[in-house]
């Protein structure tokens, strides 16, 4: 059952089969199973590594842990995934949240390594023309120029500034590589001074990143409320239930923020025109909801909507991913072409 899973010290590593290990687990929860039984089915006896992740499992539980910190600590999951599992604690669908916490890992496991496979062959067409460039610049480069001169040959204007381009093409590339590794260090190093509120904040706000956090957190924070909303949890009580949680600091900040805004008075659905972090169509959807006595259901639906606008996004984003690789790899490989090529013409028809 578990028994593939990349386990070290405990821990779980890897997305896919963690993914595999939530939906099993979620599926025997809905079937009737407790969880302490269901654990047990899944983690088969076989290896030294499954059983002693199985005594931190059950001994954690028994000593009265949440379920949502267990599977934090000894699954290694990721923090969004143990905050649903923390929401499900007081809801009480732990079954069909699990389940679809694991399927969602499944599939972003495999949106990762499509990606990896978009930019596997495109990358190393970038790779062995780079190598092609720095053999023209070392090898043929010095030759045809000491052609051009024995012949009074005098490139084209156009044609001197693409020799230029392709001679110094390697220490731009270069330049380029050690400019996008400062600005990976300088994003992780910002990432753990800033704190993830105001990091979210930023990240809201900027073009390209803004529609992917204001769709995921518009997905989660509806997907949740409405959970709790329709297990008969108010919405004041359901604000104070994710303010509880630790996993997620953004919505922290949000459930807090509505909440003093509802102490001061203010209907729930203003409570988010000064919050970033949201779809616009978030203040409609509660506001309708409330009025027509459906705000769970619809929450619920607005959730799905946003979750199929991510993925429609992110599928979009792979399709232009690779066509662009290949445009400039063909683009690269024509200017290598015509630097070589074009000189030997104007050559021959100055003969």
């Amino acid at each position: 059952m578990f028994q593939n899973m990349n386990i070290g010290n405990g821990f779980t590593k890897k997305n896919d089969e963690q993914g595999k290990f939530l939906k099993r687990l979620g599926d025997l929860l809905q079937k009737g199973y407790t969880f302490t039984e269901a654990i047990d089915f899944l983690l088969l006896p076989k290896e030294k590594k499954i059983i002693k992740l199985k005594k931190r499992l059950v001994g954690s539980l028994h000593k009265g842990e949440s379920i949502s910190s267990v599977m934090n600590k000894y699954l290694n999951i990721p923090d969004h995934v143990s905050a649903q599992i923390f929401f499900a604690e007081h809801h009480g669908q732990m079954g069909h949240t699990l389940s679809e916490a694991g399927s969602y890992l499944i599939k972003r496991r495999k949106n990762q390594q499509q990606l990896q496979k978009v930019f596997q062959y495109p990358l190393m067409l970038i790779f062995f023309s780079v190598m092609m460039m720095v053999l023209l610049r070392k090898v043929l480069f010095p030759r045809f120029q000491s052609l051009y001169s024995s012949m009074g040959y005098e490139p084209s204007a156009k044609l001197t500034y693409l020799l230029h381009f392709i001679e110094n093409f390697p220490v731009i590339f270069t330049a380029g590589l050690l400019f996008l590794l400062f600005l990976t260090i300088l994003y992780y190093v910002f990432k753990k001074k800033i704190s993830p509120v105001r990091l979210s904040l930023v990240l809201s706000r900027l073009p390209f990143t803004s529609s992917y956090m204001k769709l995921g957190h518009s997905y989660f924070f509806s997907r949740e409320l409405s959970f709790l909303l329709s297990n008969g949890v108010s919405i004041t009580e359901s604000l104070l239930i994710i303010e509880s949680q630790s996993f997620r600091p953004t919505l922290q900040y949000i459930s807090n923020h509505c909440v003093k805004r509802l102490k001061a008075g203010v209907p729930f659905h203003e409570c988010f025109a000064s919050l970033p972090f949201f779809q616009d169509e978030l203040n409609f959807v509660v506001h309708h909801g409330q009025t027509n006595g459906r705000l769970a259901e619809e929450l619920k639906v607005y959730s799905d909507i946003c979750f199929q606008e991510l993925e429609e996004k992110t599928s979009a984003w792979l399709k232009f991913i690779q066509p662009a690789i290949f445009t400039f790899v063909g683009l690269f490989i024509m200017a290598i072409y015509f630097s070589i090529m074009l000189p030997l013409f104007q050559m021959m028809q100055g003969i």
